[in-house]
């Protein structure tokens, strides 16, 4: 390229002060634009607290705790009862197993449906009336 190319911006590369506010100007104006559209959608653009993500963590790790223990307590329920018995074929801790997961998933189930709904309203008792 030759030294008179519309785009040499000098010997350096400097960019000349039009082309510099220029971008400055645009750069303002993009900033503006961002908070505007950061005020209508009511973030700030943050990531979520860190005690929030605690939170979920600890509900995940409880859940599959639950999944986990009802399988492990059904699956030894079983096996034990197999060997007591002294039974050749494995039913009672295929039987329990089943019983186990099951227990488990409702577990799960109630947890979830806990999450979902709201706190009843608290209701004055009877008792608590006029003495």
């Amino acid at each position: 390229m030759s030294p008179d190319d519309k785009n040499d911006h000098g010997p350096r590369g400097e960019i000349p002060s039009e082309e510099r506010d220029a971008i400055k100007r645009r750069s303002e104006e993009l900033g503006r634009r961002l908070e505007a559209a950061r005020g209508r959608e009511g973030g700030s653009g943050r990531k979520p607290a860190a005690g929030n993500r605690g939170e979920a963590m600890g509900r995940a790790l409880r859940v599959s705790a639950e999944l986990i223990g009802g399988i492990v307590v059904g699956s030894a329920i079983g096996w034990f009862l197999d060997a007591w018995l002294g039974n050749q074929k494995p039913w009672f801790f295929i039987l329990f197993f089943l019983l186990g997961a099951a227990a488990g998933i409702l577990n799960v189930i109630r947890m979830a449906m806990r999450e979902r709904t709201p706190p009843r309203p608290s209701v004055k008792d009877e008792r608590d009336g006029d003495a």
